[in-house]
């Protein structure tokens, strides 16, 4: 077994959850699953991306809270860049991220998005051009982004240091590369562990440490700029729904409620629907707490970081 980040050969075997086994690399304490590194033909059903046209759920409030996070993460990025700049998310979902940014910068934003479903959904906002091919293949110049963008995208890819190197190739100098990825230094997987909501087994292929990114960064030619570990709208849920995982002892049960409306036509979904709400209440104090303590021990179950490629 090879570490996909440093290429340790021992790594320690930690756990097998939802048919997946994981191991931690000794070295550089990177996370991943037995099968990370590895070429996969995976493709995402129709669940994974919800039965909402437009977003990944149906229940108003939760879509408001995401807008929330597009939006602050749209203004930052669209403070350090202008009307003739380029931007490249790469795995852009739905396009909700590239569309603000457009709509507050001005700039010509591409995405790249291998699922056809999501894919479509980015076209359809009328101000992307999508390629729906991998990353790799896609018909993309280096030097030609002013900032490249991969919000939790990165732990799907299955060769994670080539991408990284090539979408730092993509950058001009002086550009930006903002990143977003499950925190494996959070306080929330060191108490949840295999039932930690951000470790998403099925598609989630590795989780890389603070210190390897940093220095994977590095070695691709980018500089270090800040990381941000308050994302209440990722981590609050993220504690509870870890933590009805951990009770109950069955994934994701709400989440996929909240993801698919169709579940709630059978009765007896309807009352564990109302249960789980009620619980995820009671559980709502706890997270908050816990949100806070590890903003301010800068151990956030998600972490955005942000760097700049020298000039």
């Amino acid at each position: 077994m090879i570490c996909p980040f440093c290429e340790i050969t021992k790594p320690d075997d930690v756990y097998v959850t939802s048919g997946f086994h994981f191991f931690c690399c000794t070295e550089c304490h990177s996370l991943f699953r037995s099968d990370a590194g590895v070429a996969l033909d995976h493709h995402y059903d129709a669940e994974y991306y919800g039965d909402s046209p437009k977003e990944k759920f149906w229940l108003k409030p939760v879509v408001w809270l995401l807008n929330a996070e597009r939006g602050s993460r749209a203004k930052f990025i669209s403070k350090r860049i202008s009307k003739s700049s380029s931007v490249i998310d790469i795995g852009c979902g739905n396009g909700a991220l590239l569309n603000r940014i457009h709509q507050l910068s001005g700039a010509k934003v591409t995405g790249v998005e291998m699922d056809n479903v999501a894919a479509q959904r980015a076209r359809d906002r009328g101000c992307i051009e999508v390629f729906s091919d991998s990353f790799e293949k896609a018909p993309l110049a280096e030097g030609s982004f002013d900032a490249v963008i991969m919000i939790h995208s990165f732990e799907h890819i299955p060769q994670p240091v080539p991408t990284l190197t090539n979408a730092v190739a993509l950058l001009k100098p002086g550009g930006i590369f903002y990143i977003a990825i499950p925190n494996i230094n959070s306080i929330q997987y060191a108490v949840f562990r295999k039932h930690w909501l951000h470790l998403d087994p099925e598609f989630h292929l590795h989780f890389i440490s603070r210190r390897e990114l940093i220095k994977l960064a590095s070695e691709a030619g980018l500089k270090f700029i800040k990381t941000k570990h308050f994302n209440p709208v990722q981590n609050i849920p993220g504690f509870i729904l870890s933590a009805m995982n951990l009770v109950t002892g069955r994934r994701d049960v709400l989440f996929n409620m909240l993801r698919n409306k169709k579940k709630l036509r059978n009765p007896l979904n309807i009352l564990v629907f109302i249960f789980l709400m009620l619980f995820a209440a009671f559980l709502l104090p706890f997270a908050i707490i816990e949100e806070c303590i590890s903003c301010l021990a800068g151990r956030g179950a998600t972490v955005d970081y942000v760097f700049e490629k020298g000039i």
